[in-house]
């Protein structure tokens, strides 16, 4: 199975956004792809580039920007059968503060995990975690940055946390912009990786950066350990990397 991560230039405008999206759909031959964050910039492209996908055997994981609401953004789309279908979610929360000792938004992220957010594909179970929700981890400073479940305590949680992890093979992660302290979060991306699954995320560059081949937009693991890409394209506008999975 051919796994294939896109990043963007964070100030690609959104018609540039969409044209591209639909050009690297279309012309792929990877089995699946993830895009970064904001892969669409406004809520009528997405019913444009509805029309635009050719591509009828690859599986696609996108995310919307901006659905025309103060309430919900950062939504998630799956292409498969050339069919582009909201998942029927969207980011949760985006900082460690946010979660911290919160149970019911806890709660709130593993239901939205368990019923919209696992995608199948050949009978291998996918999982997709949005940028800052990836702090639904944290790390224990004093026991070498040790990673767990944010909320160890809540028993009911934890226990839920810990089997999804077991249904899952494939955690793929669309992120905004590049996240800061990337010494914990290599441990997190380690943790996610950790028996025999497979993590990959795509970030967009940094705000006011053209810099594609900066490391931390994107990151490919297996078992705890990085992974090596089997092919890369990069362009003005985006890089892509294909991984070759077991």
């Amino acid at each position: 199975m051919k796994i294939e991560i896109v990043s963007y230039r964070y100030a690609l405008a959104d018609k540039d956004r969409l044209n591209l999206t639909k050009d690297i759909i279309n012309t792929s031959i990877s089995d699946l792809l993830l895009f970064s964050g904001h892969t669409i910039g406004d809520v009528k492209d997405i019913e444009v580039l509805k029309t635009l996908i050719e591509n009828t055997r690859i599986e696609v994981i996108l995310e919307l920007k901006d659905i025309k609401s103060d309430m919900i953004k950062n939504c998630l789309y799956h292409v498969t059968k050339g069919k582009l279908k909201s998942l029927n979610t969207n980011q949760i929360f985006t900082e460690s503060s946010e979660i911290e000792s919160n149970y019911e938004l806890a709660a709130r992220l593993l239901h939205e995990f368990e019923t919209n957010r696992i995608i199948k594909i050949k009978g291998i179970s996918i999982l997709i975690v949005q940028c800052g929700e990836i702090n639904i981890l944290k790390n224990i400073q004093n026991e070498n940055n040790r990673v767990e479940f944010r909320l160890p305590d809540e028993r009911s949680l934890n226990d839920r946390f810990i089997n999804l992890m077991k249904k899952t093979n494939i955690i793929l992660n669309p992120i905004h912009t590049p996240m800061g302290n990337q010494g914990k979060l290599q441990k997190r991306r380690e943790y996610f990786s950790k028996n025999k699954r497979y993590y990959f995320s795509a970030s967009n560059t940094k705000e006011c950066s053209n810099n594609l081949e900066l490391k931390s937009l994107q990151y490919a693991y297996f078992n705890g350990k990085m992974l090596t890409e089997i092919d890369k394209h990069i362009s003005d506008d985006s890089i892509r990397r294909i991984y070759e999975i077991q």
